[in-house]
Order: C-alpha cells, then sequence, then structure tokens
C-alpha cells in the first residue's frame, strides 16, 4: 500500500520536529564500504533523512556476518537515533549460530522491506551444461562428483545450494570459501563446476562471456537477467524460490509513531523512478513493503529457513 505524501507529512511532521533536537540518526550497515548492502543504505540515507527531518548517516559496522552491527543496535537506546539494514543474515545467522544470543522477533522492530534480489546459479562459460537440468542430470548420473561454490558455511548460497540437492534428490559436493570474490575465481578458471554467486555479483561476468547463469533464485525473472529462467521455470522445481531481500529495522520498544513515520518515509521514496532505477544498476528491484506485512514476510522466509537447516543439518561455530 503507497502512503500519500500529504497524508505522512501530517503524521511525520511534529516526529521530525522533535528530532531535529536529537542530532543525527546513525544506519547501521554491517558489511564493509563498496559492497551491496552498503550501496543500497547508501541510496536510502538521504531519501531518509529528507523525509524526516534529520541527517541519516550511514557507518559501517562490520564482522560475525552482520551481528556486528545488530548487537550495536540492541546494545543502544530505544529512541529512534539508530537504525540497522538487515536482511537474510538477521534472521538466519541466530538460528545457525546459538551463541550469537539475539533474536530479531523480540529484539528489533522491522519497520520497512527496502528491495529484494535473486541469487544466481552459474557455471563456467565453457561448462557442457546448459540448463539447470542438464547439471541435475549430471549430478544424477556421477553422484558426489560435481561441485558448488558458496562464500561460506550458513551462507544464503549455502542455503540455495541445499535446498536445489534436497528437491532434486542429488548430492552436490559443498565448497564453502571465506567470501564471494575466491568464489567468482574458481568459478571462472573452471575448478569449479557451478557456484552459487548474488545476481549483482553475476552480472559483469555474464555479460563478459564468462560464466553461463543456468536460473536465478527469485520467484520472478531478474530484469538484469530476463533471459534467464527461475528456479521455478525447471522441471522438479515447481514453486521453489529463494530471494535475497533487505529492510530497515529500529531496537524493539521505540515509540510507535516515530516507527510509522520511518516506514512511511521508506514506502514514499522506493516510489521515486530515480531511486528504483539506482537500486536496479545494483541488481536489486525496489520492493516495499510497509512494517506490518515486512513482518510477516520475515516470519515466512525464517519458516523456509529454518526448514534448510534442519534439512540439510546446518551448523556454524
Amino acid at each position: 500500500m503507497r502512503i500519500g505524501l500529504s497524508a505522512f507529512l501530517i503524521a511525520a511532521a511534529p516526529i521530525a520536529a522533535l528530532a531535529q533536537s536529537e542530532g543525527p540518526i546513525t544506519l547501521l550497515v554491517g558489511y564493509s564500504a563498496g559492497g551491496s548492502a552498503d550501496y543500497a543504505a547508501r541510496v536510502m540515507a538521504p531519501e531518509l533523512s529528507t523525509r524526516l527531518g534529520r541527517s541519516v548517516v550511514v557507518e559501517n559496522a562490520t564482522g560475525a556476518s552482520g551481528m556486528i552491527a545488530l548487537q550495536k543496535l540492541i546494545n543502544g537506546k530505544a529512541n529512534g537515533s539508530t537504525l540497522y539494514y538487515g536482511g537474510f543474515d538477521t534472521v538466519a545467522v541466530p538460528m545457525l549460530n546459538k551463541s550469537v544470543g539475539v533474536d530479531w522477533k523480540s529484539s528489533t522492530l522491522p519497520v520497512g522491506r527496502t528491495a529484494l534480489t535473486s541469487m544466481a546459479i552459474a557455471v563456467p562459460a565453457a561448462s557442457p551444461y546448459k540448463t539447470l537440468a542438464d547439471l541435475v542430470a549430471a549430478a544424477k548420473a556421477e553422484p558426489d562428483t560435481l561441485t558448488y561454490g558458496s562464500p561460506g558455511i550458513g551462507s544464503a548460497q549455502h542455503f540455495v545450494g541445499e535446498m536445489i540437492s534436497d528437491r532434486a534428490g542429488v548430492t552436490f559436493i559443498h565448497a564453502p570459501y571465506r567470501g564471494g570474490t575466491q568464489v567468482s575465481n574458481d568459478l571462472l578458471a573452471g575448478i569449479l563446476d557451478s557456484a552459487v554467486l548474488t545476481t549483482s555479483t553475476a552480472l559483469p561476468f555474464a555479460a563478459d562471456g564468462k560464466i553461463r547463469v543456468l536460473a536465478v533464485t527469485s520467484a520472478e525473472r531478474s530484469a538484469a537477467l530476463p533471459d534467464v529462467p527461475t528456479l521455478s521455470e525447471t522441471d522438479g522445481f515447481a514453486g521453489l524460490a529463494l530471494p535475497l531481500w533487505q529492510g530497515l529495522f529500529l531496537k524493539a520498544g521505540t515509540d510507535d509513531a516515530f516507527a510509522k513515520a520511518v516506514s512511511s518515509a521508506i514506502i514514499d521514496a522506493l516510489g521515486k523512478d530515480d531511486v528504483k532505477k539506482r537500486l536496479s544498476d545494483a541488481g536489486f528491484a525496489a520492493a516495499p513493503l510497509p512494517m506490518g506485512e515486512f513482518k510477516g514476510f520475515i516470519d515466512q522466509q525464517a519458516e523456509i529457513y529454518r526448514k534448510i537447516i534442519d534439512d540439510a543439518s546446518i551448523t556454524v561455530e
């Protein structure tokens, strides 16, 4: 539901006026500057600042798969001075590693989804596999021989690999790395038979003809790769999808009126064509959801993550 600008101004004006005396809002990003999450956060920050009448400053609090930034939000005050830019890791990492000791449900207030992107199942350009069905057929013919790379155990890319293996009834050898760069390098070199990459990572290599993208994990085809089918378009994978998502969180207990103003600001900003384009340029699709619907979406995603974790017995220490 798109909230009209006039309604937003009426609701947000007193909050913005109060906020002016409280200083800037820190927008925490759990990953380094220049990455995809950082890019999207920096697209949103000035838009939020304009609508809330308060400076929004991005801070990169890196480490522990985004958990350093999340913990910083939770340890702060519930006064609207801090926002957290989260996604898959916000929900999945605490499931995988109990020692993390955080719970998004009890400790955060999801205020709005911002964007969706897909992951890409890819093979080297010289690979004999032209489709995902070809790759699965080869894995069935030669069990426990074909590899797929991911940025690490418990990553979203790992989840995709295990989800595909489970649905197809085959076993690929998982090759976990300590980041996405080496995965890409080894895929290009033909060391890996396949890999699960973020779409933004796959795009330049696909454009240069260095890799072949067999399928994307979103429910709909990627605007950046319109000729590549989704998982669900492949025989045996109907209904299967696992997008990457991003959104903004406040600390639980933050004033409800302020939270609603932030949610309205997110929805309004994502209605702008230039914001949509800037996100699209990095492989994201603007996908606004206001706070109540956003929480429902996360609940649904959490069920999918839990099933994959349990079925594949994935743990991270």
